[in-house]
């Protein structure tokens, strides 16, 4: 009888990753709405009740490949804990189940050869994939960086301060201007759409006004940036531009993010300092410190209005609020959220709620008494009511 063959925990991984769509099918397989999209297949956690695809989802392919996130629960790992949380399995036990998978007990030379050179390879593929992923964001960052800096500083008496108004964010009443937010005359507006009938890609583009906002990595980078295009609506103001899909005709989302953002955020307000004026930056805020966060700019800037001593970040998306790059000065977290009732999105904002309280922050959420409002569409609200008295 032959001696027991060893592999390091590196050597099982890599001939996991070889063999990755076995893997992923075996131990979290297919479900009713379980599909793949660029690289990401999402299917229903195996180890929990899950009862929905869209938390739950594994990357197949590319720099992450091998690597899984539960945003609902919090959960994140490799294959190896993917084993383990299919099975309800110890690590070690994990490790057992992947040599079994395998055919690791049984190997002949010629088997392990094979096996050796086939993980190699998937190993090369995937370094080559990490290359390729980090210059493409080194790419996207430079090109957000410079879409920033071509934008005007002063948005006063632009389309930008318009639109903000129309959304009852005054921010000449208020005094002062987000740094992070300029305006640019002209921006490319691009979208693809393929035909699901005859495979054709049809593509919008136009320039069009835009209210862009810088995101940093809380280390003084922009590494990403966010832009809202605007046009002039039916009621004569500057609104989000309605461009409707080539293909479908429904109208395409009038927000778009360049670059990886990530663990970004977009600073909207440092609040007052000790005597007034401007705040201290994040990254030197006193112990102690409260932080709002929002998920889109102008529910952000509704929390500025409404409270401009406050310091209030955007988190771009709801799925990043939880991520959100914050220094260990911050001891709370206020979470304002946008009152979306949609399982997933439920799911999202327990998982940042989960996620500051790990860090040891005491974490707070905002919430409209009324479904589906967000804090832009209370303040417009309370605005209106206002008018009404």
């Amino acid at each position: 009888m032959s001696a027991r063959q060893t592999f390091t925990i590196e050597e099982i991984k890599d001939r996991l990753l070889a063999q990755i769509d076995q893997v992923v099918h075996r131990y979290a397989p297919p479900a009713s709405g379980s599909y793949t999209d660029k690289g990401l297949y999402f299917t229903l956690n195996p180890g929990r009740a899950d009862r929905s695809v869209g938390s739950f989802v594994v990357a197949v392919s590319g720099p992450r490949a091998g690597r899984w996130n539960d945003y609902a629960t919090g959960q994140k790992g490799d294959l190896i804990d993917l084993i383990a949380l299919s099975l309800g399995l110890s690590l070690p036990d994990a490790f057992r189940e992947a040599r079994a998978f395998l055919g690791l007990e049984h190997e002949t030379p010629d088997i392990r050869r094979a096996r050796e050179k086939a993980a190699a390879d998937a190993r090369a593929r995937r370094l080559e994939a990490e290359r390729t992923a980090a210059e493409r964001a080194r790419k996207k960052a430079r090109q957000a960086l410079a879409i920033w800096l071509s934008a005007e500083p002063q948005i006063s008496g632009t389309p930008v301060e318009h639109y903000l108004r129309g959304r009852c964010i005054d921010l000449r009443a208020l005094g002062r201007q987000p740094a992070a937010l300029r305006y640019l005359r002209s921006c490319t507006f691009h979208h693809e759409t393929m035909d699901p009938q005859t495979g054709e890609i049809h593509e919008v583009k136009v320039r069009l006004p835009a209210m862009v906002a810088a995101i940093d990595n809380g280390r003084g980078e922009t590494v990403a940036v966010h832009r809202t295009y605007l046009a002039i609506g039916p009621s004569g103001r500057f609104e989000k531009a309605q461009i409707p899909d080539p293909v479908t005709g429904e109208i395409l989302p009038a927000k778009k993010v360049l670059g990886d953002f990530r663990g970004g955020r977009i600073v909207l307000s440092s609040g007052h300092g000790p005597r007034g004026g401007k705040g201290c930056p994040l990254s030197k805020c006193p112990p102690g410190t409260r932080v709002y966060i929002a998920e889109g700019i102008e529910t952000a800037l509704s929390a500025v209005i409404l409270k401009p001593e406050a310091r209030v970040l955007a988190a771009i998306s709801l799925s990043n609020m939880g991520q959100v790059h914050l220094p260990s000065n911050v001891a709370e977290v206020v979470l304002i959220t946008d009152g979306d009732e949609h399982p997933q999105a439920v799911a999202q904002l327990d998982a940042a709620v989960k996620a500051h309280a790990a860090k040891g922050r005491r974490v707070r959420c905002w919430r409209s008494e009324i479904p589906g409002e967000d804090l832009n569409d209370a303040l417009q609200r309370a605005m209106k009511e206002q008018e009404v008295e």
